[in-house]
């Protein structure tokens, strides 16, 4: 006979009210512990037949089981279904972040278009999450440009892990304007996984990047309107990040964000038989200041095999040091 207090929690349950998902995880146990289970079985074991009915919907609605007439259940093995369900619910989750930001600038346009603006206000930011938020309510009530330079804080590495599709969506400002997005990256985001794939799907949602070596903290500027300083590189938690909407201060960081960007280097990348396509990649990421460790990383190679192909690439260019090298090779067209 199955305990009654089995591990309700082994179930990845949609309801979140306690007792059902007790009454899901009683029934689908029962079930999976009885070679020839069926619906006459699970009520004889004292459980009420509209419980039983009500359990038996929603775990077929899962994939866990099939109904079959005659009242016989039928348990699709679990090695089967629980991955199939985990792959569902990610699917969700992932759908759900992708809208995130699409939603939240929708959420930040309507409020804006009925708002008053506030010519001289500085918020002051408690979390990552309050944020992100600012950061949306800003690009919303955006018209032309949102200018970034942004180190490599939890803010940042937040921004660059979330799904591609959207990094692929354009930002949409006030109007439902698409804004044009200019932003530098400190050099040191180089080194995260998969970066190379995000910042080519940000490059398809519009975005233009620069990289330099050292950047401060993260900034993200809306037009002359509007700013949102990141701290999270001295506080992960983002506490005493500022939204920023005085003029001068939103002027001094657009300021900051244009420096940025002159004294940046693009990645660029482009076709071509010569050099390969592994060198191009190699050439972008010295010209935008990566060490070996990074470069290996991001071409999956060893780092020794990298330092002898930047030092061929070097002789090859008659370049000094490894960013006159990047720089020499997008001069003569090899990016």
């Amino acid at each position: 006979m199955l305990d009654d207090t089995g591990p309700a929690h082994t179930l990845p349950l949609e309801e979140t009210d306690r007792d059902t998902e007790a009454l899901l995880g009683r029934v689908f146990l029962a079930a999976l512990q009885h070679p020839e289970p069926s619906r006459s079985l699970l009520i004889a074991q004292g459980m009420p037949a509209d419980a039983v009915d009500r359990a038996l919907t929603a775990l077929g609605d899962q994939g866990l089981v099939r109904l079959h007439p005659g009242g016989s259940v039928e348990v699709i093995p679990p090695d089967i279904s629980l991955p199939a369900l985990a792959l569902q619910y990610e699917r969700r989750a992932r759908e759900t972040r992708s809208a995130a930001h699409e939603l939240a600038q929708l959420y930040f346009a309507a409020r804006n278009s009925s708002a008053s603006a506030d010519g001289g206000s500085i918020r002051i930011l408690q979390s990552l999450d309050e944020v992100a938020a600012a950061t949306a309510e800003i690009v919303a009530s955006g018209n032309e440009l949102v200018r970034s330079f942004r180190s490599l804080t939890p803010r940042t590495q937040e921004v660059l892990d979330s799904p591609l599709p959207a990094h692929e969506a354009p930002s949409v400002g006030s109007a439902g304007r698409v804004l044009e997005m200019r932003t530098v990256y400190e050099s040191a985001v180089l080194e995260l996984p998969g970066v190379l794939t995000t910042l080519a799907a940000r490059e398809r949602g519009g975005e233009s990047f620069r990289f330099t070596t050292s950047i401060p903290f993260s900034a993200v500027v809306v037009d002359d309107d509007a700013a949102v300083v990141d701290v999270s590189g001295f506080d992960p938690s983002g506490r005493g990040s500022v939204l920023v909407r005085t003029r001068p201060m939103v002027q001094a960081l657009r300021s900051l964000a244009d420096h940025f960007w002159d004294i940046g280097s693009p990645l660029e990348r482009g076709a071509g038989s010569a050099p390969s396509a592994r060198d191009q990649t190699i050439l972008a990421l010295l010209a935008a200041g990566a060490p070996d460790a990074t470069i290996a990383r991001q071409t999956g190679v060893s780092q020794r095999t990298v330092e002898r192909r930047v030092r061929a690439l070097m002789d090859q260019l008659g370049a000094g040091t490894r960013f006159q090298a990047g720089v020499q090779a997008a001069r003569r067209g090899m990016l």
